[in-house]
């Protein structure tokens, strides 16, 4: 089986040769089949990652069409110190700035306990079937994924799919894996989710 390591480097590079407007016409498919999922169309309090220009899964469009929708946005804060996620609600993109590992955090933050959201979107590198993941190896997600019980859910471009992440004991299985060609319930659900 590949390491961690080896599949992040694949992944990277496959990432890589995608053009933009690949990009954009991948991730409105993975948009449209997010949206058909119940359990994330009725979440009012969302949290979601906010996409670099590294060419993940563009989340710009969903943050806009969720504020549309009158619905609570929420995004990571990392905290370098302790290693942790804080939550910040936005109210529009324009609010986000350049921050730590070259992600936009918001200029002002908005703090938010994990007790109000109802769906999370988590980055991702690569996924499997089963709902593992791979990030990019800071722990940051596998922290904040433990302490909630709400839907999660992996945007991810079909080609992210691996066979099988290998797993460590810290590791936090999504519910869903969302690609451009199907929706993956893992069924790692918490207990009373939609």
């Amino acid at each position: 089986m590949d390491t961690k390591d080896r599949i992040r480097k694949r992944m990277k590079a496959r990432r890589a040769e995608l053009s933009r407007n690949e990009v954009y016409e991948r991730s409105d498919a993975i948009l449209q089949n997010l949206l058909s999922i119940p359990g994330f169309f009725r979440a009012d309090t969302v949290h979601t990652y906010i996409s670099t220009k590294n060419n993940e899964a563009d989340t710009h469009e969903l943050v806009r069409l969720l504020l549309k929708q009158r619905k609570r946005v929420v995004v990571p804060v990392a905290d370098r110190e302790s290693g942790l996620l804080r939550h910040s609600e936005i109210r529009s993109l324009s609010e986000l700035v350049g921050g730590d590992y070259g992600i936009l955090v918001p200029r002002m933050v908005r703090p938010v306990s994990v007790d109000a959201l109802q769906a999370v979107v988590v980055p991702a590198l690569a996924a499997d079937r089963r709902g593992h993941r791979i990030g990019y190896g800071a722990g940051f997600y596998d922290r904040f994924l433990a302490g909630i019980a709400v839907p999660t859910f992996v945007l991810a471009y079909d080609f992210q799919l691996v066979p099988q992440v290998p797993e460590e004991p810290t590791d936090v299985p999504v519910s869903f894996v969302v690609t451009e060609g199907e929706v993956i319930p893992a069924r790692n659900l918490p207990a009373g989710a939609p």
